[in-house]
């Protein structure tokens, strides 16, 4: 039988860094991948997505509409708000791109 030699675990070999490797205090960037006001677009334009078509739908079912003019109006609904995600970050892009550019002009400039 083989036996164990002394020494560290496999995990806490795993944890360490090798010998050669030195950690920067510091060194680490921890900030998000995406900024705050992008998830917060998107989880309005989520939220908007489930409750309008939902709403409009019972809204007018409840108004004495049928169920399939009901059903049209709510499809009409969530591409309206599919419309309007798209239209946003177009023109999100579109300003970051135009600010890219007149950054671009100031440093061609100097």
């Amino acid at each position: 039988m083989a036996t164990r030699r002394p020494g560290k675990s496999y995990a806490e070999a795993a944890v360490a860094p090798s010998p050669g490797e030195k950690i920067a205090e510091g060194d680490s960037d921890t900030s998000p991948a995406v900024p705050m006001h992008v998830i917060w677009k998107l989880v309005g334009f989520t939220a908007a997505m489930i409750t309008t078509p939902v709403g409009t739908y019972f809204v007018s079912v409840s108004f004495g509409s049928s169920t399939t003019v009901a059903a049209i109006l709510a499809a009409v609904m969530a591409n309206i708000i599919l419309f309007l995600y798209v239209y946003v970050a177009w023109q999100e892009d579109k300003e970051e791109r135009e600010a890219e550019a007149a950054r671009r002009k100031g440093r061609k400039a100097q």
